[in-house]
């Protein structure tokens, strides 16, 4: 290589701002080889996208910009070795609060790591979001990843549990709980089951969105998004509950929140209530913390798909 040739070279290399112009096929390779035992289809779909539009220049980008979902268009850094893109950390402003954003797609190509890449990238992110004056920042990372999460913890990002993704596999298995019965929400439980809520999940009940009252506001003139509510148990001071709502294709999405005292006690009762209310529907998802009540869980007929933990780092101090 001539002397002018590498200094090409070492100009094109180091972190610079993320450029959705010329970055979406780089980062679509990068983000397939980096997270491909966890990506889902639509993930998939979305990252071969990114690169049919990014191959098309200006023309792509444009429509790109009309069709994409925002993550695929993020505020961020890359990292650039020789002209080529191997290292990425993509911020987000959540739709339903602009002072959360988001951290996602931290990777550095394998042939790479090791070499201080994604702290400096991750860093960069944190700037950049406190130049913003973001509140906060949450992501998401696998427990199998024990170096991804001790690198934000070192930045002072702090656990907010670790989330456990359920599937329901053919049929329930629907038997009578033992325990304490559990039943459907009274209007007057509205205000114990939010207390709960900011209890148990604070950072929030779907991803990546904050917790909203609204959830679980039980006047008659205001629908909140057709979630129905269980809680637990019958009589006393409500410590779990369960809720379900309708989604595209006549699915259900279903959210278990539990007091770390009662888990193992409230989850079968809960969902023999919830899945025998709605017997006969199929493709129903499940999310719960990780803990004593997984046993339970999965005796009504979930299979795991996958666990992360949540994690948020408050850029302003105080309470959130």
């Amino acid at each position: 290589m001539t002397s002018l040739a590498a200094t090409r070279a070492q100009a094109r290399s180091g972190m610079r701002p993320v450029d959705s112009k010329r970055d979406l096929v780089g980062l679509a390779d990068l983000i397939e080889l980096a997270f491909a035992e966890g990506m889902d289809p639509s993930g998939r779909r979305m990252a071969q996208e990114m690169r049919r539009f990014g191959r098309l220049g200006w023309l792509g980008w444009l429509i790109g910009r009309l069709v994409l979902p925002p993550a695929a268009y993020p505020n961020g850094y890359v990292w650039i070795e020789g002209g080529r893109l191997v290292g990425n950390a993509s911020l987000m402003p959540v739709e339903s609060d602009r002072e959360r954003w988001v951290m996602a797609n931290v990777a550095v190509h394998p042939a790479y790591r090791r070499r201080g890449i994604a702290r400096r990238l991750v860093g960069a992110c944190i700037d950049l979001a406190r130049r913003r004056l973001v509140r906060e920042i949450v992501l998401q990372v696998r427990p199998e990843t024990p170096g991804a999460a001790n690198l934000y913890r070192s930045f002072g990002f702090v656990d907010a549990g670790t989330r456990v993704t359920w599937r329901l596999a053919d049929s329930p298995r629907l038997a009578a709980a033992p325990g304490l019965p559990a039943r459907r929400r009274r209007p007057e439980d509205g205000e114990a089951q939010w207390h709960l809520a900011r209890r148990v999940s604070p950072l929030g009940l779907l991803w990546p969105h904050p917790l909203r009252r609204s959830i679980f506001r039980t006047e008659a003139w205001y629908a909140a998004d057709a979630w129905t509510h269980w809680v637990w148990p019958e009589r006393g001071p409500i410590r779990a509950c369960l809720m379900v709502r309708p989604e595209l294709g006549g699915g259900r999405q279903m959210i278990l929140l539990t007091e770390p005292e009662a888990a193992g006690s409230a989850e079968a009762p809960l969902l023999e209530r919830a899945l025998t209310e709605r017997a006969g529907v199929r493709n129903v998802s499940l999310e719960s913390f990780a803990g004593d009540g997984e046993a339970a869980v999965r005796a009504a007929g979930f299979r795991e798909e996958h666990r992360l933990i949540w994690m948020s780092l408050n850029l302003r101090g105080g309470r959130r």
